[in-house]
């Protein structure tokens, strides 16, 4: 899986360096993460490289990670009275405040995207919400127009994308239709073919193992079933570490201290073990995201798709162009909500109040009152 990082090698790397090597290994990403917020001579690059809206999901992601791993360490190490606490205590601060830093600007991305979005671009054009509201007027001779310009453009009747049940099953549907390409190995069929038990033990063994990845278990028609395990190991683990939930450690009970040694280690090494267990969720919901970025990406670029999308733009116009009255009869109802030529406020996007409009201008136009 490449080169692991340590934290002393981020301050000496290129940042264009380091890019392939957090790609590629997640614990390398969380090397990084802890060196930024750490250490002071790390370059400027390195921390603008991190917050680039293609990274802050994966940011966050490591810093969360991080943080865990830096909390059981202040944990065993203020119980053992270890001398190096202070200083590890001053790197889990740091950390924080870098992961609270990372929520903000991954919110504020979020707000973008949304407001970005074609969903919300079109909630928030009146020439693309009259469409809509049009093709729903007249549904029967929108889809006689839809299907007569798929056949100009020897569309056929190639069904649409099937919808799935989950990401899993769309993963799947993708590898076996060859959107999606991983290396089949020995370990990674001896996995897809092994019991539950097998595949939580791997997932556990994986869990303990703090310098290396079981990458059979990244496999992408493995993830399903590895997210399975990581959940049940999570499930069975966070009584015995004392945890708030099997996703969150919380802090300590009061009455840790006051247990006798043996048990307080075990609970120790439960904490341990769960934060791991939630290193790897992390790493699951990465994989999985990096999987669902690139079949988009590829849906987006498929020739196919870019001419469906067409056909339903022209039969919309074609639809326009037969009902040009009452199109613009939807375009002066919706002008009256605009806050500039075209354009409908972002809270009128999805609220009750643009239900009751379409409402009313739809009734008008099956009545026969628009006209009036």
């Amino acid at each position: 899986m490449g080169d692991k990082l340590r934290v002393a090698d981020v301050e000496h790397a290129p940042a264009d360096e380091l890019v392939p090597l957090i790609t590629d290994r997640f614990d390398n990403l969380v090397t990084v993460a802890i060196a930024e917020a750490t250490n002071r001579f790390v370059p400027q690059r390195t921390r603008r490289l991190l917050r680039k809206a293609e990274w802050r999901l994966d940011w966050q992601d490591a810093l969360l990670c991080a943080s865990g791993e830096l909390q059981v360490a202040t944990e065993r190490m203020r119980y053992a009275d270890d001398p190096r606490l202070e200083v590890t205590e001053r790197r889990l601060r740091c950390v924080r405040r870098r992961r609270d830093e990372a929520a903000l600007l991954v919110k504020k991305m979020h707000h973008n995207n949304t407001n970005n979005s074609p969903e919300r671009k079109s909630g928030t054009s009146s020439h693309l919400t009259a469409q809509g509201w049009l093709r729903n007027a007249f549904p029967h001779e929108y889809t006689e127009l839809l299907q007569q310009e798929r056949l100009r453009r020897s569309l056929g009747n190639k069904t649409e994308s099937p919808s799935f049940r989950d990401v899993h099953e769309q993963i799947a549907h993708a590898w076996l239709h060859g959107q999606l390409t991983a290396p089949r190995t020995r370990e990674a069929d001896a996995l897809l073919g092994a019991g539950d038990a097998a595949i939580r033990l791997a997932t556990a063994d994986d869990a303990k193992d703090q310098e290396e990845r079981n990458v059979a278990l990244r496999h992408p028609l493995l993830l399903g079933r590895w997210e399975n395990a990581l959940r049940e190991l999570g499930t069975t683990t966070a009584q015995q570490a004392r945890a708030e939930s099997p996703h969150a450690l919380g802090t300590l009970p009061e009455d840790f201290y006051t247990l006798p040694q043996p048990e307080a280690i075990t609970v120790l090494n439960a904490r341990r073990f769960l934060a791991a267990v939630q290193q790897r969720r992390v790493e699951y919901k990465r994989c999985v995201r990096q999987i669902t970025q690139v079949l988009r990406e590829r849906k987006q670029q498929d020739p196919h798709v870019i001419a469906r999308t067409e056909a339903k733009a022209t039969a919309s116009q074609l639809l326009i162009d037969k009902h040009p009255a009452e199109y613009a009869f939807i375009r002066a109802e919706l002008r009256a909500h605009e806050i500039s030529e075209g354009f409908l406020p972002t809270s009128l996007a999805d609220s009750p109040r643009r239900a009751m409009i379409k409402r009313q201008v739809l009734t008008a136009l099956a009545a026969g009152t628009w006209t009036r």
